[in-house]
């Protein structure tokens, strides 16, 4: 049943758009200016209205003269005007949206932006990234056939507004993706949607792995890069949605891919970057909490773009994911970790960083072991592992697939050193990119449960380890906040913080120093013992206090600080914190044996010898 997909359904969506209730009236011109900002021509002096309209006619007169003037003019106009059955209608692709200046634009390309436009080409204007003064007179100068904005603006040339750019241009792409090819692009696939408060990418990698085994080409759009099924990529740029979205799929099925999963961003799910986009499957992850604002989530906005015979893959522990699900009326399938559900994971045991466990489903079970995440990462797992199920796969193939991945870059990765003795001799250390409470509550609580449930099966060799042996481990999280964390975010840090591990220590993100210190007060509004805190601005040296005052058996979790707005960024931080911390373990491994190769009778200081700051120890 969840195998036979209809991919003839055309798609809808429920979002109002505001151009619906745009005037059809044209504005006066004394409206014109008022767009552009507070400040509006009509109260201007002579003298300044004289010089903005100097000013803008040298911005014109510039661009101009920047268009390449070796073109022949004949040439121009066959560029700017061609075939009627090449240029594409913007009236015909965007029915509901609103035009000043003529009723349509005829145009036979979109232009990557305003400086690179061609005669007939679309030049859109975006709000608060585009100058409009600029696009105004490249515009002009390069013969665009017309402008899309979100307003009006105030030039002689055809203009469609939209209540959104971005989602106009994706119902753009995808009309003219299906005159090309007679689909969507995402019709063409095995769509699945991956949604939730945490582990979307560990996720979607599990589960591109096991697809690939099927066998079959696999394209996917995550947060650690993307693929088209031939071809992987990290790159300098933000996740895509909306058009280029569409784009990337649309090169997915021509490279032959029969599989493409997208990790769903929240916010763009909310606004729409994904209204042109129908999923067969949509995998729900973590434990989704409710909305702390308004309007719909983001699981409810993932529901509506789902096929009518689509499958929802759900955690049985996710009341309020599964709730939606069976008001929607979908059919759905459940995961779970040591619970009864569809599919289901039992923990056989975590042993040196492997998790070894039983694949169940109905009567069928197969024995899986897994390293990724230090074993932290059972529930991505089984996740992935339900998809498998879903799409008609053997247990014993999931099985084998789920214990190829062993890595993930910034993923509860576990930092290794290839030498005995440092391990040994130096705390446990782990790295995640984390970015929202909810991720770093589940990083604590796992890496919490597995330091409680484990008991210590080596004997330590170091005299140093064997002193502190019948210690306790204790758990320390240096946690990097940013500035682009709002107050709520920063007080459920500071509770988390608080509550979580043994030892904490507060930094922030390198380009967040500035701020650093209002960022404390909105974490410490979560605090109510503020004393117990460490507040380290620079995130090196909050890394390194730490590793000096843990013990050996302890571990060190290295939470945030990481810039995720691009997968290539991420990668580049990453390996920096990880090399940071390779040369801290190597380094105290080093000052231990050094203490421990001192004699044990004291000697007395020199007099003239200077005082130096011995660092404070919590366990004394």
């Amino acid at each position: 049943m969840h195998h036979s997909l209809n991919r003839s359904v055309e798609f809808f969506t429920g979002r109002f758009y505001s151009e619906q209730n745009l005037s059809t009236e044209r504005p006066s011109l004394d409206d014109l200016p008022g767009l552009f900002g507070p400040s509006s021509l009509t109260g201007r002096s002579d003298e300044s209205t004289s010089a903005a309209a100097t000013e803008t006619l040298l911005k014109i007169c510039d661009a101009v003269n920047s268009v390449s003037t070796d073109e022949s003019q004949a040439d121009l106009n066959d560029a700017a005007h061609g075939n009627d059955s090449d240029l594409f209608s913007l009236a015909g692709l965007l029915p509901r949206c609103r035009f000043f200046t003529g009723s349509d634009i005829r145009f036979h390309s979109i232009a990557k932006s305003a400086e690179q436009c061609t005669p007939g080409q679309l030049v859109v204007y975006r709000i608060g990234i585009d100058d409009p003064e600029e696009v105004i007179s490249q515009a002009l100068a390069r013969g665009a056939a017309g402008i899309l904005t979100e307003q009006i603006l105030p030039v002689p040339l055809p203009q469609c507004i939209c209540g959104d750019t971005g989602v106009a241009l994706a119902e753009m792409s995808a009309k003219i993706l299906i005159d090309e090819t007679g689909a969507r692009p995402d019709q063409q696939l095995l769509t699945i949607g991956i949604v939730g408060d945490s582990g979307k990418s560990t996720t979607a990698m599990c589960l591109a792995t096991i697809l690939r085994d099927i066998p079959c080409r696999v394209a996917y759009e995550t947060d650690l890069g993307h693929s088209d099924g031939i071809t992987s990529d990290v790159s300098g740029a933000a996740a895509c949605v909306g058009a280029e979205l569409l784009t990337r799929l649309s090169d997915a099925a021509d490279a032959g891919a029969a599989v493409s999963i997208i990790e769903l961003d929240s916010m763009a799910l909310r606004s729409g970057g994904y209204d042109q986009i129908g999923f067969d499957v949509l995998l729900i992850t973590g434990r989704n909490s409710a909305r702390r604002d308004f309007g719909p989530s983001p699981v409810e906005c993932a529901l509506e773009r789902i096929a009518i015979d689509g499958v929802v893959v759900v955690s049985t522990e996710d009341q309020r994911s599964l709730r939606l699900v069976k008001q929607a009326g979908y059919a759905f399938l459940t995961y779970g970790v040591d619970v009864n559900a569809d599919v289901s994971l039992k923990t056989i045991g975590i042993e040196d960083g492997v998790l070894t466990g039983m694949i169940r489903h109905d009567t069928n079970s197969a024995i899986m072991e897994s390293s990724l995440g230090s074993g932290f990462f059972a529930e991505s797992i089984i996740a992935a592992s339900a998809v498998g199920v879903a799409t008609d796969n053997p247990l014993v193939q999931i099985a084998e697939s789920v214990s190829k991945l062993r890595e993930l870059p910034g993923r509860c990765e576990n930092i290794a050193v290839h030498d005995w003795d440092i391990d040994q001799s130096s705390p446990n250390m782990v790295l995640d990119a984390a970015g929202t409470p909810e991720r770093t509550e589940s990083i604590l609580k796992s890496i919490r449960s597995q330091m409680s449930s484990q008991p210590q099966l080596s004997v330590p060799m170091s005299s140093k380890v064997k002193a502190n042996s019948k210690r306790s481990p204790k758990l320390w999280c240096v946690l990097a906040v940013s500035e682009l964390d709002d107050s709520d975010t920063l007080a459920r840090y500071g509770r988390l913080l608080e509550t979580m591990p043994d030892h904490c220590v507060l930094t922030c993100h390198p380009d967040s120093k500035q701020h650093f210190l209002s960022l404390s007060h909105g974490v410490l509004d979560g605090v109510q013992d503020i004393a117990a805190m460490r507040l380290v601005a620079d995130q090196e040296r909050a890394i390194t206090w730490a590793t000096q005052c843990a013990s050996p058996q302890d571990t060190i979790v290295v939470i945030g600080g990481i810039d995720r707005r691009s997968a290539h960024a991420q990668r580049d931080q990453l390996q920096r914190l990880q090399q940071l911390m390779q040369r801290l373990r190597t380094e105290h491994a080093a000052e231990a044996n050094r203490r421990e190769s001192q004699p044990k009778a004291k000697s007395s200081p020199e007099p003239s010898s200077a005082s130096k700051l011995k660092i404070f120890n919590p366990e004394g």
